[in-house]
């Protein structure tokens, strides 16, 4: 397997990503344990010492001079190499390199990019933004509407093409939430109910405590769904739907 390292900030007042002819070392530090990082597991301080023929643990001299020169230029790494592994597996977690251009680590300088790990990363998510817009393509313009109430958007005097351009530019952006929010939540109609209730002021709602007269819900989000899913609260239930409905 071949992983690219490739330098990742500009200077903020240089603009430039490293000057020419320069080089940065990445070596080992010590963490917070005060215990010497050198990226390897126990199995993986074993078996690539056995490869190499080299002490590995963390207090062998081998890391006192071990280090790579970092250029403005990519770094290529073929893992097939036992000692290309080690520099792999030492720069993925160091905490000045980012393992993926998903990881935000703000200390890191660097990124390892590797283009299977990436594109299965990228198919994931697109196969998730395509479940997304297929359960979109069936639902009705209400429950569109219903479902931009959960993400705190009013839609009841939206135009029908304006809601769907909305909830289209959700579901693009973050489809995991939108599945989590809406198609997988099997408590999405009494959410709604509660959020429309205590939009037009039928559930107050304090904090995290939520209130009708004087019967309190819960005390969370949560614990009010289970309230109002309760066969014993049915009746009051019954009276937050007629109520909300007449506002």
């Amino acid at each position: 397997m071949k992983v690219v390292v490739r330098p990742l900030n500009k200077n903020p007042w240089s603009g430039v990503i490293q000057y020419k002819n320069c080089t940065t070392q990445l070596g080992p530090y010590f963490t917070r344990s005060g215990r010497q990082y050198t990226g390897l597991s126990n199995e993986d301080e074993k078996r690539l010492g056995e490869k190499l023929r080299l002490d590995l643990g963390p207090t062998s001299v081998f890391w006192n001079t071990f280090h790579l020169k970092m250029t403005d230029k990519d770094l290529i790494l073929d893992t097939e190499d036992p000692y290309e592994e080690l520099k792999y597996i030492f720069l993925k977690s160091h905490k000045r390199v980012a393992n993926g251009l998903a990881d935000r680590k703000a200390t890191a300088n660097y990124v390892i990019i590797n283009e299977v790990e990436e594109a299965k990363e990228l198919n994931k998510n697109n196969k998730l933004k395509r479940k997304a817009f297929r359960d979109l393509d069936k639902m009705s313009y209400g429950d569109m509407r219903k479902c931009l109430r959960l993400y705190g958007m009013r839609a009841d005097e939206l135009d029908n093409e304006l809601i769907e351009q909305k909830l289209s530019d959700i579901v693009e952006s973050d489809p995991e939430k939108f599945l989590m929010k809406w198609v997988e939540n099997d408590t999405k109609e009494i959410e709604y109910l509660i959020a429309e209730a205590v939009a037009k002021n039928v559930i107050r709602q304090n904090k995290n405590i939520f209130k009708y007269g004087t019967e309190v819900l819960g005390h969370n989000l949560e614990a009010a769904i289970d309230f109002l899913n309760n066969e014993a609260n049915q009746e009051l239930k019954l009276a937050i739907i007629n109520e909300t409905k007449v506002k």
